[in-house]
């Protein structure tokens, strides 16, 4: 019913609400912290974070990767060594499932690494394979990294050039392309999140009388008092918050800090 309480659609989205709900509800008993998943570790806590600072509109609601800003780093095949960590804090992964995890990071890493310092030479049996891929050919020696980047080369396609790469698993060569192929967006998105985390930190008091604060429009001290947003970072996304009223909420609380 979490769905219809909550104003969602859809059984993946009720779902969602449902295990975190649960996860909580035994949290609370053992006397722990909350969890909440942010918005650049999984798409629950963006459905979560739409749900408390913006609702529904009168419109059901439905998860679409459109709604996250950060979904580059949302992917289905970083999924374990995103919440990984996670789930084996609050008990829901085994301590063999935590190692293998922490294992295959290692072992991404380490790919990564042997990549960008591993290098082929330019020989006609070399420029043939890379026709083959579509790929154009080489005239000077080149990091293995360098052709993965080439967006017609994949991993697949390095192991043909370099046999030596037929040992590493499958789900460890695949993390490696996509983290290599596509590093300059997912730097972006990261440096999105730092930004984004800086706010995060500013925690708000849960009992925060927002009609002291001077200079809020009505509106915004109505809006915010229903939210209650924990953060500054998740004041700023309740719809109809300005950048205006998120500075003197920001002078508030260095103010109250100081």
């Amino acid at each position: 019913h979490a769905g219809q309480i909550n104003g969602t659609t859809g059984y993946e989205e009720a779902a969602a609400q449902g295990i975190i709900a649960g996860i909580n509800v035994v949290l609370s008993l053992r006397r722990k912290d909350p969890l909440v998943l942010t918005r650049d570790q999984a798409y629950i806590g963006v459905l979560i974070d739409d749900l408390v600072t913006k609702g529904t509109d009168g419109e059901p609601y439905r998860m679409f990767t459109s709604r996250a800003e950060y979904r580059l780093l949302l992917r289905e095949d970083n999924a374990d060594l995103r919440l990984g960590e996670i789930g084996h804090r609050i008990g829901l992964a085994s301590a063999e499932a935590h190692k293998r995890i922490k294992d295959k990071r290692e072992q991404i890493a380490g790919l990564r690494e042997q990549l960008e310092k591993s290098r082929v030479l330019p020989s006609a049996e070399m420029n043939g394979t890379l026709e083959s891929f579509g790929s154009a050919p080489i005239r000077v020696p080149i990091t293995l990294a360098r052709l993965l980047r080439r967006p017609e080369v994949s991993f697949a396609d390095l192991v043909k050039l370099a046999p030596e790469l037929r040992l590493i698993p499958s789900a460890v060569g695949l993390q490696a392309e996509v983290e290599i192929k596509y590093s300059g967006y997912v730097q972006r998105q990261l440096e999105g999140v730092e930004r984004s985390r800086k706010m995060e930190k500013l925690r708000l008091p849960d009992d925060l009388d927002y009609g002291s604060v001077q200079g809020l429009s009505r509106e915004a001290r109505e809006k915010l008092t229903l939210v209650r947003p924990r953060t500054l970072g998740q004041a700023a996304r309740v719809s109809g918050i300005t950048p205006a009223a998120i500075s003197l909420l920001s002078v508030y609380l260095k103010k109250k800090l100081a």
